[in-house]
């Protein structure tokens, strides 16, 4: 079984990176192959007709059940997300709370498998959602988990 020290370090010391401070995402708990996040709705997170963005819906769930994921990551390892599947089951507004679960259904040698839920504060469903994300070799220390190529199909624009 792979080492455990991801889930080992407190929630307030997770990089959360400036997308998630940006969406105030917070962390709240991590155990072996789980882990919890909340989320207040703001005007930010709303789109038209004053519901939450599914886009914001599709995030909560990609955070958490891929930081379940990393928590059977070994120590030079990390994961990324390969698939995501999102059902939205009933729209959520501005000023209610959402705990955001996932969990590892399974874990192999190259991927694992994580499904994931938000429920409102009072224990109502708002969207349930399944990802598949592969193990990656975590890199040096200052260096670029991936490295950015230009796209050889796509044409580039004259050089002046």
């Amino acid at each position: 079984m792979p080492s455990n020290t991801a889930s080992s370090k407190p929630v307030d010391s997770w990089p959360l990176g400036p997308f998630l401070e940006d969406l105030r995402a917070e962390p709240v708990a991590s155990e072996k192959g789980r882990a919890t996040w909340r989320l207040t709705v703001t005007e930010q997170h709303l789109r038209t007709h004053g519901i939450l963005h599914g886009g914001v819906v599709a995030t909560l769930l990609d955070t958490a059940m891929g930081r379940a994921v990393s928590t059977l990551c070994r120590d030079d390892q990390g994961c990324v997300t390969v698939q995501l599947n999102v059902n939205f089951i009933r729209p959520s507004w501005n000023g209610e709370t959402l705990t955001t679960t996932g969990e590892v259904q399974h874990s192999g040698r190259q991927t694992a498998v994580a499904r994931g839920e938000i429920r409102t504060a009072a224990g109502v469903l708002v969207a349930t959602g399944t990802g598949t994300f592969m193990f990656v070799a975590r890199p040096i220390e200052g260096q670029p988990l991936f490295v950015q190529h230009p796209d050889a199909s796509m044409p580039q624009p004259p050089k002046p």
